[in-house]
């Protein structure tokens, strides 16, 4: 049985919270240690960790403090901006890290995370849930294999509507920065990051490779009063002539999850929630079912697990995490967030009688934009202009270029 703590227990913390009760119910964790802020409102899940011996902290410097060299790994689902800062210290008290996605804001916060690595000899996991399913690896293994012949395009569409209140769930939600640290929350780095990691993971030409990314351009739309965006179309150009093509929003009449498609010269795959569809121009097709949500979590401590006795036990480690970070600070640098003008935006109300805006339309364009292998642009809105082509030849991350650009 392993040692492990955790840094906050609300929000998504809750969801490792319940992989703590499931895994020390298996006899597989040993839960030492929990930093939580506001015991008050969680008083449930204090009691339950102090039945199980789970010392409680309001500071995550003092738990570290109190059990350094006796954490095996500690879990960090805590406010983008403070990915980098924790990630280090847990480190440096030498334990292991699991860090939830986005691995850090911006590619400078990634390199430092890197460098406490390899000084302290520990290993961090970066929380993109769908990089540690059997389905991910054998894709990869397919692409790899020369299944579908050269992968030419990579593209992912998928539609999320969100409430007012999903902007006001914390302090940082919908911003590029708070209290002077970066955060560059948006649905690409955020909500849907999952879903362009896979993407950035299958261009890559070997297992652990990612794409080789030498160009992108966006457009980033917003309908509700936020500083980033709530609808993107992003495309990525590879060293090798791939493209790839992720469009994302909250502002959708429908809910509709990521549905993805690898197409080759000799095949495509088709991947969503449910099966991977492998279809060979020869006729061959293959299919095999994706992992369910309830048995996600699981995999994932499997691989820690097993990655604590192995260290060639595939994770997802910050180098493949932080090409995602790379291409998002590009993306954010190549364009400002533009407002959708108020004609075009509507707010509904639901049966539930919460409120959010829409943008009618915005289904179809970014079906049309999928199937067609291109940004949405003018000719599906007046206003969907996107940003210049931005190279990457001798890009090393965020500039802030159109940060000032906030509400």
């Amino acid at each position: 049985m392993i040692n492990v703590a955790v840094i906050g227990v609300s929000g998504f913390g809750a969801v490792h919270y319940n992989d703590f009760v499931r895994e020390h119910a298996a006899g597989r964790v040993n839960v030492v240690a929990a930093t939580i802020i506001n015991q008050a409102e969680e008083a449930e899940k204090c009691s339950f960790l102090k039945s199980i011996g789970c010392r409680l902290f309001t500071d995550y410097r003092a738990m570290l403090k109190e059990f350094r060299g006796k954490i095996d790994i500690c879990f960090i689902p805590t406010g983008i901006a403070m990915h980098c800062p924790m990630t280090v210290a847990a480190l440096e008290s030498g334990a292991n890290v699991y860090v939830e996605k986005p691995v850090a804001p911006t590619v400078e916060e990634a390199e430092i995370m890197k460098a406490a690595e390899k000084r302290t000899g520990r290993f961090v996991a970066v929380g993109y849930q769908t990089m540690y399913q059997p389905e991910t690896r054998r894709i990869k293994e397919l692409l790899l294999s020369g299944a579908i012949g050269t992968p030419r395009i990579f593209k992912c569409y998928a539609l999320w509507p969100r409430s007012d209140a999903y902007y006001h769930r914390n302090n940082w939600a919908a911003r590029f920065s708070v209290d002077g640290k970066w955060v560059l929350d948006s649905p690409f780095t955020n909500a849907f990051a999952h879903f362009l990691n896979l993407l950035i993971f299958y261009a890559g030409n070997s297992f652990e490779g990612t794409v080789d990314p030498v160009e992108v351009q966006a457009g980033l739309f917003r309908a509700n009063p936020i500083e980033t965006d709530d609808f993107a179309s992003i495309s990525i150009t590879s060293s090798i002539g791939q493209k790839l093509y992720f469009h994302v929003t909250h502002v959708s009449e429908e809910n509709v999850n990521p549905i993805s498609r690898i197409e080759g010269d000799e095949g495509v795959i088709d991947y969503n929630e449910e099966r991977t569809v492998v279809t060979r121009k020869n006729g061959e097709v293959e299919t095999f079912a994706s992992t369910p949500a309830d048995q996600m979590r699981k995999h994932i401590y499997d691989a820690l697990l097993k990655r604590l006795e192995d260290p060639k036990q595939f994770i997802c480690t910050i180098e493949l995490a932080s090409k995602h970070t790379l291409i998002s600070n590009a993306v954010f640098d190549s364009t400002p967030n533009r407002d959708i003008p108020a004609e075009f935006v509507r707010i509904v109300t639901g049966n539930d009688g919460v409120s959010r805006r829409v943008v009618p339309g915005i289904d179809e364009v970014i079906r049309r934009a999928f199937n067609e292998n291109r940004l949405v642009d003018a000719r599906d809105f007046p206003w969907a202009t996107p940003g210049e082509p931005f190279r990457l030849d001798h890009y090393k991350g965020f500039i802030g270029k159109w940060a000032e650009h906030k509400k």
